[in-house]
């Protein structure tokens, strides 16, 4: 994992805050037309890359098909602001979308929401695993200057 050399954390730091954070990811990703578009994507960080999962008609997944270049960024809602951001390239797959789905649905739902997570999972074989593999990572910390 390339961090960048402004990065407020070090790789140790941005492993542990991609590891805990149970925020989605802002995906940003240039549409067919050349348009900036941005979407919010549950993620899990594995073996230096970010996964998540769409449904195989998303529009996230059809502008993907055509340009696999990618910026993301994960970050706090509430301060002291901080998080990572970075670039990637997206690799899409129908392999082991069960499980990545699984995986997303144990992180981001509790147990009332039972419901949702058994109809998301019955729809797993139209899910694309999207593998986000950055190349460049950087990070910012505002809680110093935040601080009550």
């Amino acid at each position: 994992m390339k961090i960048s050399s402004k990065s407020q954390w070090d790789e140790s730091e941005i492993r542990r805050f991609l590891n805990n954070a149970t925020i989605p990811m802002r995906l940003s990703f240039m549409n067919k037309n050349g348009e900036p578009m941005i979407c919010s994507l549950w993620f899990k960080f594995i073996d230096d890359s970010l996964w998540s999962a769409s449904h195989q008609n998303a529009y996230v997944v059809n502008q993907l098909k055509n340009n696999s270049k990618v910026s993301f960024e994960i970050s706090t809602n509430e301060y002291p602001y901080k998080g990572v951001r970075g670039k990637a390239e997206v690799e899409l797959s129908k392999l082991n979308a069960d499980n990545v789905l699984a995986q997303l649905i144990e992180k981001y739902l509790d147990e009332k929401n039972s419901k949702l997570a058994s109809w998301l999972m019955s729809r797993a074989d139209s899910e694309y695993v999207l593998k986000i593999r950055p190349s460049i990572i950087n990070s910012w910390d505002f809680s110093g200057r935040m601080e009550a």
